[in-house]
């Protein structure tokens, strides 16, 4: 596992940003999307998500300043797996709530289609 850690890297800090911005984009496409498809679009709902897009990116930043100021590269690595993460469950989330089904196995771990699982099993 220690071996693993040690060779995780990006080719460039750019990469840093991209990946989790790309993430969050396709996860704010599909959210909004499937909003509009059941007639929920709610502008406090997206500006609670934004709030959250932009608390997820002070993280990031805060792992880039922990690199350049005090040479911590796994704190960078750290919180920019545990953000992207969060992006790629929830579009599989959003995926999922859009008709492009998951297995029950990874629906039985995410949060909020536990609900949905339990309502079919009825």
């Amino acid at each position: 596992m220690e071996q693993i850690l040690y060779n995780i890297h990006f080719t460039n800090t750019a990469w840093a940003f991209i990946a989790p911005i790309v993430l969050m984009a396709l996860d704010i496409i599909t959210g909004y999307y499937n909003a509009y498809k059941n007639n929920e679009i709610s502008s406090s709902k997206m500006r609670d998500g934004l709030g959250k897009k932009c608390a997820e990116l002070c993280y990031i930043i805060v792992g880039v300043l922990l690199k350049f100021a005090i040479g911590v590269d796994m704190a960078m690595y750290g919180l920019v797996i545990y953000v992207c993460f969060m992006e790629i469950i929830s579009l599989a989330e959003n995926c999922d709530k859009l008709g492009f089904t998951l297995p029950k196995i990874l629906k039985e771990k995410l949060n909020n289609v536990n609900d949905e699982i339990n309502k079919e099993d009825k």
